[in-house]
């Protein structure tokens, strides 16, 4: 099988865990024997070979000089970096004549590419584990989701329209399209990384001619490490809080800080309560109010920076500490915090996005309403008084956590591209 990736960035350029995957799959399908060609920007300026692939940097992003910042060029410039992209895709697929194209994400690239391969002899394959095509092509659903959702109170959806009305909306809406010569276009296929990214784009009216949803995998250890005692803290009298993710708005970690100022440690039966802090500080509009948070928290002598770390030593990082925060405000689906669960810390996440389809409250961790601070520390109290809890927690979570095998995705996804289910 021919398969040409398509992807806004891929290592050694990486800012999250979407182009680690991406490169993750296609050395897998690789490895299997398939012809893998990848377009892909050269943004981050690293350039790498990787057994089996043949990767063309050839894109241009419309960003600044770093992701963060947006493209500070004219329209006229902005068209011309739209028409060489353009160019280049076309150029790719009448040279590779890719029997699927995987597209993945394609965040500041412009919507004539999806056009393209609507337009193309080519089977295309969208991989939507965010919301980079809505971007695209609904971006007042986006933007009213963010507002009303993320950063608001309000629920993901409205309530479902009664059975019998959506039978009736549906004729009407094709009755309609029949009169206008229209026809709705159904040319692009879709794996969704969780069920809410699959509601998520039905919601804002992205429909396609056949979709799975396939959960997210990491590579796990050979043999299940047991987790570590959980009844005991990691150092006596200390709990040890962690934070580790992308220091950006939608990540949360602000929320921990909060959270951590509202904690007393002699309440919860311990000298200290501490906060360790991993991520990188490439956002710096999100870095300064996140200082200006720990500085007002009165806090900061508990709150410890670190840069990110490789995916390797998270086991050794997760161990060092005594539960794992996940405050994120949007989350499609994470990968850390798979590895978090498989690695046996106690966990406790926020009640958004995909969240919930790893982590089971009271089961596999717990849960709390995100962007509350105080619902974080209740959750954060009760696992600190509660020895049993954490022990159990990590145990079933380490279950959990290892039935997201890197393995169970990739066969799953070579199924769809393969045979189309």
């Amino acid at each position: 099988m021919r398969v040409l990736f398509l992807s806004n960035l891929y290592p050694p350029n990486v800012i999250g865990g979407y182009e680690r995957l991406c490169h993750e799959v296609a050395s897998e399908l690789a490895a299997q024997g398939h012809e893998v060609t990848v377009l892909t920007s050269g943004y981050g300026g690293k350039v790498a070979d990787y057994p089996g692939q043949r990767v063309l940097r050839e894109l241009e992003l419309l960003t600044g000089p770093d992701i963060y910042t947006p493209f500070p060029g004219s329209a006229e410039d902005r068209a011309a970096v739209n028409a060489r992209n353009l160019e280049a895709l076309q150029r790719v697929l009448a040279e590779v004549r890719p029997d699927v194209v995987f597209a993945w994400n394609l965040f500041f690239l412009d919507v004539s590419l999806l056009q393209a391969l609507e337009a193309s002899p080519y089977r295309s394959v969208l991989m939507l584990t965010d919301n980079w095509l809505l971007v695209m092509r609904n971006p007042a659903f986006v933007s009213a989701f963010f507002r009303d959702v993320v950063h608001g109170t309000a629920p993901f959806l409205p309530p479902p329209m009664p059975a019998a009305w959506r039978v009736m909306a549906g004729q009407m809406k094709r009755r309609l399209q029949r009169l206008a010569g229209m026809t709705p276009k159904r040319k692009l296929e879709a794996i969704f990384g969780s069920h809410f990214m699959r509601d998520f784009y039905a919601a804002g009216g992205s429909h396609f001619r056949s979709h799975r949803v396939i959960h997210n995998g990491v590579r796990q250890p050979p043999s299940v490490t047991p987790a570590p005692n959980r009844t005991h803290l990691v150092e006596a009298g200390h709990l040890r809080l962690l934070f580790a993710g992308r220091l950006v708005d939608l990540k949360g970690a602000d929320t921990t800080v909060e959270a951590l100022a509202l904690l007393d440690a002699r309440a919860l039966g311990v000298d200290r309560v501490t906060l360790t802090v991993v991520g990188d500080g490439q956002d710096t509009a999100y870095m300064q109010r996140l200082a200006e948070v720990v500085a007002g928290s009165g806090r900061s002598a508990d709150i410890e920076m670190r840069p990110v770390v490789p995916e390797a030593e998270l086991p050794a990082l997760f161990d060092a500490h005594d539960i794992y925060l996940f405050p994120s405000r949007y989350e499609p689906f994470s990968l850390t915090l798979i590895h978090a669960l498989a690695c046996g810390i106690p966990t406790i996440a926020s009640r958004a996005g995909g969240n919930p389809e790893i982590v089971e409250d009271g089961h596999s961790g717990l849960l709390f309403e995100k962007g509350d601070p105080a619902d974080l520390a209740e959750a954060i109290a009760r696992l600190a008084r509660d020895p049993e809890l954490r022990a159990r927690l990590a145990s079933q979570g380490q279950q959990v956590g290892s039935r997201f095998t890197f393995e169970r995705m990739a066969g799953e996804m070579v199924s769809f591209l393969l045979n189309g289910r």
